[in-house]
């Protein structure tokens, strides 16, 4: 292979980190095959953050400003307990000479996916195949050569690399027998979407908030379709009495007057993992977003973390097609040390504050009040969760 227009690649996983990828490696010129094994593009609540790293690292491929138009654009960030309200207000003005997006920006993540098949039908060099999925590959030094079936048919086609943009289950991480180091957490995450406005139940709600408590820890985000609110389930709950209307009434209608089980839109739990690949790849098979690590979602960074990667492996590929062990070595140093000491520490932190995990609540009080008052270490702390410190350390942006 001499040239990237020469290269031919097959992404499994039609995933926002799959599909930004293949629109990065498609409007290079380079050809591309996804398969995904869902009938068509699902409308996942799972992600719905974009953080100012991201539209900046992404801005000049043309992907930010179409996802901005979608989303609400939330600068301000609170911290709260159910019974005192407000404890702190953080708010990106702070980095805005930092970033040309000083805020969160709260947008589901299937309406990135849905602008980026509108942009894929337009290259010719890309196919997106929905109903078929990968089941097996081999490699060889020049080439994969990968088994796809449509459920019917299996058919073999051959690659100049392959992508698992797959998921945590996906099959490509399993072939290459790479261990997923970490843990999963006991407890599973019930996520609820209403239509009704959480901003009229709650006084002084922000649209991005975290509520600390250690039985009823929650995250509430105002996102365009709905108000997404997110509670811990107790492991003695199975997924199927989680979802009933009883149960959920039993757990919001004490923490929120006057809500309303029937305003429901959106209902799903979630296991909620602690993970990172043991290696991004071998050989000409990559791993890139949820199929490399998953994380704990306080925080919002495993999507984005996973466009991160995806910007990543694409530079790389771009000045080294001929050279996958450069490519792999590049990659995976970049990426992976900032999966566990970024994204894991982070949202692994988040976790720890929102639960009282070693603080007592007065301590975490007088930590998040001291944090809106001292506007340097506010500032820090924003440069962190906005993703602005991984980027940068990594050196994805300079």
């Amino acid at each position: 292979m001499s040239s990237s227009s020469q290269a031919n690649c097959l992404i499994a996983g039609a995933g926002p980190v799959g599909l930004t990828l293949a629109y990065l490696l498609g409007t290079s010129g380079v050809r591309v095959t996804i398969v995904e094994k869902d009938p068509a593009l699902q409308k996942d609540y799972r992600a719905s953050t974009f953080h100012a790293a991201t539209l900046d690292l992404l801005e000049p491929y043309g992907i930010s400003q179409p996802l901005i138009e979608r989303g609400i654009k939330c600068p301000i960030v609170q911290y709260r307990t159910w019974s005192d309200g407000v404890i702190a207000t953080l708010d990106h003005a702070l980095i805005e000479d930092e970033t040309r997006h000083p805020y969160r920006l709260q947008c589901e993540q299937f309406k990135l996916s849905e602008w980026l098949l509108g942009a894929l039908e337009k290259i010719p060099n890309v196919e997106v195949r929905y109903g078929w999925e990968l089941t097996g590959f081999t490699m060889a030094d020049d080439a994969v050569t990968a088994t796809v079936t449509d459920g019917r048919s299996p058919r073999q086609e051959t690659y100049s690399y392959l992508f698992g943009a797959d998921g945590g289950r996906g099959v490509t991480r399993r072939i290459l027998d790479i261990a997923f180091e970490g843990f999963t957490y006991p407890e599973r995450i019930l996520v609820l979407g209403t239509r009704a406005d959480l901003s009229q139940l709650i006084p002084g709600l922000a649209s991005v908030n975290y509520v600390a408590d250690p039985e009823h820890y929650a995250h509430i985000l105002r996102i365009p379709d709905m108000w997404r609110l997110s509670l811990p389930l107790p492991e003695q709950v199975d997924d199927v009495q989680a979802l009933e209307s009883d149960y959920i009434r039993s757990r919001v209608e004490p923490l929120i007057a006057g809500f309303d089980a029937r305003d429901i839109a959106v209902k799903k739990v979630y296991a909620v993992h602690q993970r990172v690949a043991a290696a991004y790849g071998r050989g000409r098979a990559l791993l890139v977003g949820d199929a490399a690590h998953l994380n704990n979602p306080k925080g919002g960074m495993g999507l984005n973390g996973g466009l991160h990667d995806a910007v990543s492996l694409f530079r790389h590929l771009t000045g080294h097609w001929d050279d996958p062990a450069m490519v792999l070595s590049l990659y995976e140093a970049q990426r992976r040390p900032e999966a566990i000491q970024a994204i894991h520490k982070h949202t692994q932190a988040n976790y720890n504050a929102l639960k009282g995990v070693n603080v007592s609540r007065e301590a975490l009080v007088a930590r998040w009040q001291e944090l809106e008052r001292d506007k340097d270490a506010q500032r820090r702390f924003l440069l962190d969760a906005s993703m602005l410190s991984s980027v940068r350390r990594c050196g994805l942006l300079t």
